[in-house]
């Protein structure tokens, strides 16, 4: 990562745009990488693409892009589409990993794991371009290998001295003496007494009811912090996600519109929190239905890195290691309730898919593999229970003929 001295951009830059769709009539955030005050039209065209699903990918790619295209200019003086040689991208990862001197400004030592994401940004840019036929010869994508049964010929992607295949990282493939962070671990989803420890240790009703929120909703953090008061239906409990790209603190709903019902008691505590918390705070007539309420900020929409802040310091209270705390985990504790629900019939895939927002259901196979695993673990336990008790009742009965 960066060090504390100022990131020299070299002319190039990400910049934050509003873009009008006339087909829909919606304005929608659009990330953009500019050199000397220039769009870019071929990488924003590749840009506009990722960021059709949501514009915090767009954002993260081009960040992330932004970095190789300033390596290249200073170090090589190149076009990104004068790239062949796999060498300069096998430098690139050592520039990734420990600096450059040429970059003086710009240091290295990212972990492993942040680099394969900035190699899988780098892959998929160079792919659309060779889709494009804007490029000959893609410098992510060499070797080839013959498919014994159909006698194609395919590209073997490869990476960093062959070692490794499909960008799949491991320590051992750079060097010995390599320094790396491991992987971390996160929480991914919450038990019922570590909820309630956790809604027990947090500050304030309007922290509880977000969390809950999360919990009861399955709604992204970003949705969450994106709702309006109108968007509280208090009549018939529900909370409806509508997509604003001009929000103030940048949270809208990342995929699909819909309505959500929530239990009569957080119907209740939400309508509390805004007549007497919310209402003291509201210092500037906001449409948010949560604000901040302390310090120069106050009557502000809460921002997600503030909100993860406060649950981090909430676990943390609760006797939790806060950096395996993560918002999204409240949203996977409400998926595996409904993988519950659809093994006991009282739903369909169909039902999962509108709740949790998701334009395919295919993303329902990620929360499986973790359901199947709580399962399983479940399964394990109750066997060796099981197990345990007819030991102990077999040396009961042993006692009791021997006496």
């Amino acid at each position: 990562m960066t060090s504390n001295k100022k990131r020299e951009t070299y002319g190039l830059v990400v910049e934050k745009g509003l873009k009008h769709i006339p087909n829909t009539g919606e304005t929608r955030i659009q990330y953009y990488i500019t050199e000397d005050d220039l769009p870019l039209y071929e990488i924003n065209r590749w840009l506009e693409i990722v960021s059709l699903g949501s514009y915090k990918t767009g954002e993260s790619y081009a960040n992330k892009l932004v970095i190789f295209l300033r390596y290249l200019k200073v170090k090589y003086q190149m076009h990104y589409r004068d790239v062949q040689s796999k060498a300069i991208i096998e430098e690139y990862i050592k520039y990734l990993l420990y600096g450059d001197e040429v970059m003086v400004k710009m240091e290295g030592k990212r972990s492993l794991s942040s680099i394969e994401q900035y190699i899988s940004v780098l892959k998929g840019f160079y792919e659309w371009l060779e889709d494009q036929k804007e490029i000959e010869q893609n410098p992510i994508k060499y070797g080839v290998k013959r498919n014994k049964k159909t006698g194609n010929r395919h590209l073997k992607k490869r990476f960093l001295y062959g070692q490794i295949y499909n960008f799949e990282i491991n320590e051992n493939n750079i060097t010995g003496k390599l320094r790396y962070k491991e992987r971390r671990s996160h929480l991914k989803w919450y038990s019922e007494s570590q909820t309630e420890r956790i809604i027990d240790s947090l500050p304030s009703r309007r922290d509880k009811i977000i969390f809950k929120i999360l919990l009861e909703t399955g709604m992204r953090i970003g949705e969450c912090l994106g709702l309006h008061l109108k968007h509280h239906d208090f009549h018939e409990g529900i909370l409806s996600l509508e997509k604003n790209y001009d929000n103030q603190n940048e949270a809208t709903v990342k995929s699909k519109e819909r309505e959500l019902y929530i239990s009569d008691s957080l119907n209740d505590e939400i309508l509390d929190y805004i007549r007497s918390d919310r209402h003291e705070v509201d210092n500037k007539l906001s449409e948010f239905l949560f604000l901040n309420h302390k310090g120069p900020t106050t009557g502000n929409p809460v921002e997600r890195r503030n909100y993860l802040k406060i649950l981090k310091e909430a676990a943390e209270r609760a006797g939790f290691d806060p950096k395996k705390i993560i918002t999204h985990a409240g949203r996977s504790t409400h998926a595996q309730y409904l993988l519950d629900l659809l093994e006991e019939g009282k739903i369909t895939e169909g039902f999962i898919k509108e709740q949790m927002g998701w334009n395919s259901i295919d993303t329902l196979k990620n929360y499986v593999k973790v359901f199947d695993s709580r399962k399983r673990a479940e399964i394990a336990k109750d066997i060796v229970e099981r197990k345990a008790k007819k030991r102990t009742k077999s040396r009961k009965e042993n006692s009791i003929v021997h006496d």
